[in-house]
């Protein structure tokens, strides 16, 4: 029975770690382009960090299934045409489906995804503020050490 459970809570979590997955990888994806270019530097830290969010989240030995870097790369593209179509729009969809730590999740990978090419640009540090607040947390909270 306990195995029946087991498969029917996979089936029913998989739909909503997808599109939370999903949201992850816009929230990157509107970081990165801020400065008008994603290099791949960043899409490498793009799949790293991504990857490393669902180890946490769905353990390791799910990573495959849920991780897959064609997937990833896949949503990347679908996001960067979506976010043509304005940012608040995009946001707000980012928002709505991320919800507690995973909005600080959001905001330290697509933080990560900026660093990756060594710079900073001033359009990559407003879009991170703009981020932040469109998820309802600060960046100094989200930036900061994970407790242990």
């Amino acid at each position: 029975m306990s195995t029946v459970r087991h498969l029917f809570t996979a089936r029913l979590a998989k739909p909503k770690v997808e599109a939370s997955l999903r949201a992850l990888v816009q929230a990157a994806v509107f970081l990165a382009s801020a400065d008008g270019e994603v290099d791949e530097r960043e899409v490498e830290s793009l799949v790293d960090s991504l990857r490393a969010v669902l180890a946490r989240l769905v353990g390791s030995e799910h990573l495959d299934e849920y991780g897959k870097v064609a997937w990833l790369l896949d949503e990347a593209r679908v996001a960067r045409q979506a976010l043509k179509a304005g940012a608040s729009p995009f946001l707000a969809s980012i928002a709505a489906v991320l919800e507690g730590e995973l909005k600080r999740d959001a905001v330290r990978v697509a933080f990560d995804v900026v660093l990756a090419d060594g710079r900073e640009a001033p359009a990559e540090r407003a879009a991170l503020e703009t981020l932040a607040t469109a998820l309802g947390v600060t960046v100094d909270d989200a930036l900061s050490p994970r407790p242990a």
